[in-house]
């Protein structure tokens, strides 16, 4: 696993878009996460190019509670004090899901965010998709722990578009995080 270049946002921006569905993000938004030196963005590769990628965003209290509902005293009792980072995503070719690869790669980067000593708790949300959280057993795994459930958190967004829903996302969301 490497820290994601430049050179990688289209190829991250093309995986991303079929995990998640269209315009779910662009090349010059993941540029931007590759630009910013205090988003981490790590990637794997393979014989047949990119495996993987995970990205953890900077974020702060106001970022959380809007996006994902999280009050402030509880920013602030699981945070206790340091920086923190939102899960964005980890995103996985198809061909190599069900492999542990996925696990292998999260738990490398909370490893990596951990060794800095900088940050408190990183932050995400699950998509509950046709009743289910395809991602609970990896974040269950890498220790993250259930927050609170989320109603169509993606609702905002009208240009974006789910794979499940076939149009403008009504998914809801569990939101976890993970102390560091």
């Amino acid at each position: 696993m490497r820290s994601a270049i430049k050179s990688d946002a289209s190829a991250i921006t093309d995986l991303a878009n079929l995990c998640f569905g269209d315009a779910y993000t662009s090349v010059s938004e993941v540029e931007g996460f590759i630009e910013d030196p205090e988003n981490r963005l790590y990637i794997e590769e393979d014989e047949k190019g990119l495996a993987g990628a995970v990205l953890f965003l900077k974020d702060n209290k106001e970022n959380l509670n809007e996006d994902m509902e999280v009050s402030a005293a509880d920013f602030d009792r699981i945070s206790e004090g340091k920086k923190v980072l939102h899960h964005k995503f980890s995103i996985i070719r198809e061909d190599l899901r069900g492999q542990g690869i996925m696990t292998r790669m999260l738990d490398d980067a909370i490893d990596h965010a951990a060794k800095e000593g900088v940050y408190g708790a990183i932050f995400t949300q699950g998509w509950i998709k046709q009743g289910e959280i395809p991602m609970e057993n990896i974040f269950y795994r890498a220790g993250y722990t259930v927050y609170k459930r989320q109603i169509k958190p993606w609702w905002k967004y009208a240009d974006r578009t789910c794979n499940i829903c076939g149009g403008r996302c009504k998914c809801d969301a569990m939101v976890y995080y993970r102390k560091l």
